[in-house]
C-alpha cells in the first residue's frame, strides 16, 4: 500500500471555533476515542462483513477437524448441523477478536485533496453543512509532515498499534481485495488454525498465531467505512495507546528493556458527555498547518481578520470559503 503522502501532498481538517482555537493553543490534534465519534458504527461496521469473509474458512476448518476426528461430527448434528455451528463459531471467533483489541481505538480524521480544485481551495459543501450555523474552519496540512511526527510519536509514547491510512468504503470491494486481502488472509488461516487446533487438541503456537492477527485485525476494523461518507475522502490516523500495568513494567525491568511512557487520556465534554481523547504530537514545536478555510458564516469575514490577528506571527495563510452561508 502506498504511503498516503505519496497520495495526496495535503490533508484537510475540519473542525469548529472551540476546535480551531483548541488546537492552535495546545499545538496538538485530538484523537478522539471511537465510541464518540460522529458516525456511532465506526469500527463494528466490519464485523458482519468479517463473519460472511470468514465463514467459507471456518468451514473447511469444521470439515477438516470432521476427517481427523470423526467423532466430532455427532457433536455438529446435535448442535444444529454444520451451517449452525460454523455460523456460531464464526461469531465467537469474530466477538472474541474485537474484545482483544481492549476496546481503546482513537481517531484522528482528515479528509484526502479532491480532484476538484475549487473544492480544495473553498472546502468540502457537505462538511460546512456539518457545523450549521456555528460556521466551522478546514485546516490544510502538509502531509508528509504528518508522517514524520507519527514517527516521532511513535518512538516517544507506547502503542500496541498505529496506522496512518485511507478507507475503504463498503461500495468497493474491488478495493477491499486489493488492499485488505492480505491482513484478511492471515486472520482466516490463523483462525483455521485455532478452530482444528482446539478440535484436534494440538494447541502448539495456537497462542502465537492469535497475536499475529492482531495487527491485520485493526487495521481492516478501522479502516472500512459505509458507503454513505465516501464523498468525505477519509484519511485517518489509528492509534490504540498501551495500557502499561505494574506487571508489565515488572516483565520489562527482567528484560532490561526501557518502557515507554503511557499515552494520557484527556476528556473534554461535549453536549454534558464526557469524551476520552488523546493529545498527538505534544513534543512537536509547531504543527504543519499551511491554510485555514473559513467556512461559509455570516460573519466569516471577521472571522478572517479575527485570525489573521491571532496568527500574525505565523506562516499560515488565511482564506475564506465563497460557498455562501445558509442559515
Amino acid at each position: 500500500m502506498q504511503k498516503v503522502s505519496e497520495v495526496y501532498e495535503k490533508l484537510y481538517h475540519y473542525t469548529n471555533w472551540d476546535g480551531l482555537v483548541g488546537i492552535l493553543q495546545s499545538k496538538t490534534l485530538w484523537a478522539t476515542h471511537c465510541k464518540f465519534l460522529n458516525d456511532y458504527s465506526e469500527i463494528v461496521f466490519f464485523r458482519n462483513k468479517l463473519i460472511s469473509l470468514l465463514i467459507p474458512h471456518v468451514r473447511e476448518a469444521c470439515e477438516e477437524s470432521i476427517k481427523q476426528i470423526p467423532s466430532i461430527e455427532q457433536y455438529i448434528k446435535q448442535m444444529g448441523g454444520l451451517d449452525q455451528v460454523v455460523k456460531h463459531e464464526t461469531e465467537v471467533i469474530v466477538d472474541a477478536q474485537y474484545g482483544a483489541t481492549g476496546d481503546e481505538i482513537y481517531i484522528l480524521s482528515f479528509c484526502g485533496q479532491h480532484e476538484n480544485p475549487y473544492i480544495n481551495s473553498n472546502g468540502l459543501l457537505s462538511q460546512w453543512r456539518g457545523y450549521g450555523t456555528g460556521g466551522g474552519f478546514a485546516l490544510v496540512f502538509n502531509t508528509q509532515k504528518i508522517e514524520e511526527m507519527l514517527n516521532i510519536e511513535a518512538k516517544e509514547y507506547e502503542y500496541s498499534s498505529m496506522h496512518f491510512c485511507d478507507l475503504v468504503y463498503s461500495d468497493d470491494e474491488n478495493k477491499l481485495k486489493d488492499e485488505l486481502s492480505e491482513d484478511l488472509s492471515i486472520i482466516a488461516s490463523n483462525v483455521k488454525k485455532l478452530i482444528i487446533g482446539v478440535a484436534t487438541k494440538k494447541m502448539d503456537n495456537i497462542l502465537k498465531n492469535l497475536e499475529s492477527s492482531y495487527q491485520p485485525f485493526v487495521r481492516c476494523i478501522s479502516r472500512y467505512k459505509h458507503y454513505g461518507f465516501k464523498e468525505e475522502n477519509e484519511i485517518r490516523v489509528v492509534v490504540l495507546p498501551t495500557v502499561i500495568s505494574q506487571e508489565l513494567l515488572k516483565l520489562a525491568s527482567r528484560d532490561s528493556v526501557t518502557s515507554k511512557p503511557e499515552k494520557e487520556r484527556k476528556f473534554r465534554n461535549k453536549n454534558g458527555q464526557f469524551v476520552p481523547y488523546v493529545e498527538l504530537f505534544k513534543s512537536i514545536d509547531e504543527l504543519p498547518i499551511e491554510r485555514i478555510i473559513v467556512g461559509p458564516h455570516k460573519e466569516k469575514e471577521a472571522r478572517v481578520s479575527a485570525l489573521r490577528v491571532m496568527l500574525r506571527n505565523a506562516k499560515i495563510e488565511i482564506t475564506c470559503s465563497d460557498i455562501p452561508f445558509a442559515g
